[in-house]
């Protein structure tokens, strides 16, 4: 028997929590600051979508070199190319999308909290939605995971889900009454970290669903948003201690105060240039933070409504760009990064027999604007199957692993690597590859594969 959604005081409080947030973050805002940019950095270009009113709130980069993201009152996803034209696609009525990242599969995923949906967009427009199983879930957060799946937070439902690009859901239940995760975000360890801005946690979940919880040391702390940094941490926004944190895989947590009262920033996203960039809705700039913590701020331009920035995400076109939920635009600020796009693929037979060999193909391509350096293809697989051949030759750190050291894969360029292996026992067996590189890419979600085969017996 499906479990009922949580109690009625629980979904109110937590209702009521996000309520008291939103307007926290969206109240008078302070006056701004001179931009300060140099040589073009930091310089801000605003754009306005068609829809009046539409508030924009997530953005992601998407496969096709362009921006997407989620119109929340206008109920339609956006698309915005580098030079600003905008197209937007119409969604199921009462759906206000909120969060929205780029799949494995090449398409845009995206959640629905006004109906318990999760939701997919195609590059040219193609939609499919997939209702999750408890009512009142209201999914929030969502990004790829590691395994080829996407991940997302249930903020009412007190659980992280995970959805196959086929539409099939699993939830996973979070210790403690004020579990109401928010955003989420793929880790340089393989796994999922997400805040808990009620509980004042950071949590991590692994691909298998083992929980652990880091609360942030300062009292009153509400980690907002989540984005994996450079220098292998998770960096978080923190509006109530008007901070930046960072947590360590190891979950050791610290805190970089800003240098203006009343900052409130929310987004945060790793840039090209090797920094962390995050919008500060409450006095209507941009920040940069360093690795090592040293902070630089730019002044939004001051239209009307005034610019609050929302969501932050680095774009296909080497630049961060951002949405502002009350001012009804989305920005651009000029970094001037180099970006690569690594995409994976990996093909198996769907069966096989136990003893026949059978062959996989790894296809990597650069779909960005710059060589990606220092490239390395690898590929997991399966534990029961031994290898017959690798071409090209491939270099083996463990029994079961294999790895391309492909050195600077050009843009536009593609490479194909096969391994045949032959497996010994039956049944379902898993092979996985991943590509990595020195060059930034802004969507990241393609950069790892899967492939399922079923091996019967002889």
């Amino acid at each position: 028997m499906p479990e009922t959604a949580p109690p009625a005081p629980t979904a109110v409080r937590r209702r009521c929590f996000a309520v008291l947030l939103a307007c926290a973050l969206l109240g008078p805002p302070a006056v701004a600051g001179r931009a300060g940019a140099a040589d073009g950095v930091g310089r801000i270009t605003q754009f306005t979508p068609p829809t009046a009113g539409s508030e924009p709130v997530g953005i992601t980069a998407g496969p096709d070199g362009n921006v997407w993201f989620t119109e929340s009152a206008a109920g339609r996803i956006g698309r915005i190319t580098p030079k600003g034209a905008i197209t937007e696609f119409p969604l199921t009525a009462g759906s206000f999308p909120d969060d929205i990242t780029a799949g494995a599969d090449g398409r845009l995923w995206f959640s629905e909290p006004g109906r318990n949906r999760i939701g997919r967009i195609g590059t040219g427009g193609e939609i499919a939605e997939f209702a999750l199983p408890r009512a009142g879930a209201f999914p929030a957060g969502i990004t790829a995971g590691p395994d080829g799946n996407l991940w997302f937070a249930e903020f009412d439902g007190g659980r992280v889900g995970r959805i196959t690009p086929s539409g099939k859901v699993t939830e996973f239940p979070l210790p403690g009454t004020e579990s109401a995760p928010y955003r989420i975000t793929g880790g340089p360890d393989g796994n999922l970290w997400f805040t808990e801005p009620a509980a004042g946690r950071i949590g991590r979940i692994t691909p298998a669903g083992k929980v652990t919880g880091y609360p942030v040391p300062k009292a009153g702390s509400t980690p907002f948003h989540i984005a994996a940094g450079p220098d292998g941490n998770l960096w978080f926004t923190d509006p109530a201690s008007n901070a930046v944190g960072r947590i360590t895989p190891q979950g050791k947590v610290g805190l970089f105060p800003l240098p203006a009262g009343n900052s409130r920033p929310v987004g945060i996203a790793a840039g090209p240039d090797g920094n962390l960039w995050f919008g500060e809705s409450g006095n209507g700039r941009i920040g940069r933070i360093t690795p090592g913590g040293r902070i630089a701020e730019f002044a939004v331009p001051r239209t009307e409504p005034e610019g609050r920035p929302f969501h932050m995400a680095a774009g296909p076109d080497g630049h961060m760009w951002y949405t502002e939920l009350a001012g009804n635009r989305v920005g651009r600020v000029e970094v001037g990064g180099r970006v690569a796009d690594l995409v994976v693929r990996l093909s198996a037979p769907g069966s096989a027999r136990a003893g026949d060999a059978y062959t996989y193909t790894v296809t990597v391509a650069n779909h960005g604007r710059s060589a990606a350096a220092g490239t390395v293809v690898r590929l997991a697989k399966p534990r029961s199957a031994y290898t017959v051949s690798a071409s090209p030759n491939a270099k083996r750190p463990t029994a079961d692993e294999l790895t391309w050291n492909v050195g600077a894969l050009a843009a536009g360029q593609k490479r194909t690597f096969r391994v045949t292996v032959r497996p010994k026992n039956k049944g379902a067996v898993e092979a996985a590859a991943r590509v990595t590189a020195a060059t930034f890419d802004p969507a990241p979600g393609n950069n790892a594969a899967t492939a399922r085969t079923a091996v019967s017996g002889r």
